[in-house]
């Protein structure tokens, strides 16, 4: 991703968003667990060896939908195929952004925070962490962070949309999975 594709996918609204993604990568196939107890997911739905998430569409109305004992608490209709994106990890974090930024959508869980949650707890960290340097011995890992591991400039415009539009605590954003601050995000946020 460039700084032009950046800035285009950072001025879409999350519904224009996930159209946008759906265009680039190709519409999933299947749906992302195998059945609706939502206990095994659908291996077929990866596609990590292109350092691609699969995210959930409707993740702007539930939070944590890849997590069965979170999944099945919401209609089945949101691990369908129709309703999934592939998308890189810098655009994952965009996606959450969005969520976290626009206004509550109608029919959306009360008392979650959509997309913030994912954004600070889990998406950030683990950027932060590839920027920091970090070697993953994993392949999947491999994949997804080697594919935006020369985009650092990138990322911190990302972050620094996210400090604009929805949070704005420099120290917490700079942290990895280990809660260790990532001095070099740090210094160029604060």
């Amino acid at each position: 991703m460039d700084d032009k594709e950046i800035d285009k996918e950072l001025g879409l609204s999350y519904d224009e968003l996930c159209q946008y993604l759906i265009n680039k990568y190709g519409a999933a196939k299947y749906d992302f667990f195998v059945s609706d107890a939502c206990r095994s997911r659908n291996r077929k739905v990866t596609r990590t060896n292109e350092g691609l998430f699969c995210h959930h569409i409707d993740e702007d109305k539930a939070i944590m939908l890849s997590d069965p004992g979170w999944a099945i608490k919401n209609p089945y209709k949101y691990q369908k195929a129709d309703r999934l994106v592939y998308c890189n990890a810098l655009e994952h974090l965009i996606l959450h952004i969005k969520i976290a930024a626009e206004p509550k959508k109608d029919g959306a869980n009360k008392y979650e925070l959509q997309g913030i949650g994912g954004a600070i707890n889990f998406l950030i960290p683990e950027l932060n962490h590839c920027y920091s340097g970090y070697e993953y011995k994993r392949q999947y890992e491999k994949n997804i962070y080697g594919l935006i591991a020369d985009n650092f400039d990138g990322y911190i415009r990302i972050l620094k949309y996210f400090i604009d539009n929805c949070f704005a605590d420099k120290y917490k954003l700079s942290k990895d999975v280990n809660g260790q601050v990532v001095q070099r995000v740090f210094d160029v946020l604060a």
